[in-house]
């Protein structure tokens, strides 16, 4: 996934990865127990943004260099 527009195809891929593709209500619930912030897409579906999953899953996008300080932010407990 190296799109930084995850649409609701690839949502509902990621709320069931088997089986038969689930229903945008199905899909919304599951974004919004996982915290994932998204748009309604004006299909029926949503749609989200890498940036937002990272957000929700607790991991920066952002570059690390050698120079850089640990962030607090970054750091998993």
């Amino acid at each position: 996934m190296t799109e930084k527009i995850l649409t609701f195809a690839a949502l509902q891929r990621m709320c069931r990865p088997t089986g038969p593709a689930p229903r945008a209500s199905t899909v919304v619930r599951w974004a919004e127990r996982q915290h994932i912030r998204y748009k309604y897409d004006g299909q029926g579906g949503i749609w989200t943004t890498m940036e937002a999953l990272n957000a929700a899953l607790g991991v920066s996008a952002r570059p690390v260099s050698a120079n850089d300080e640990p962030r607090i932010e970054d750091m998993i407990a």
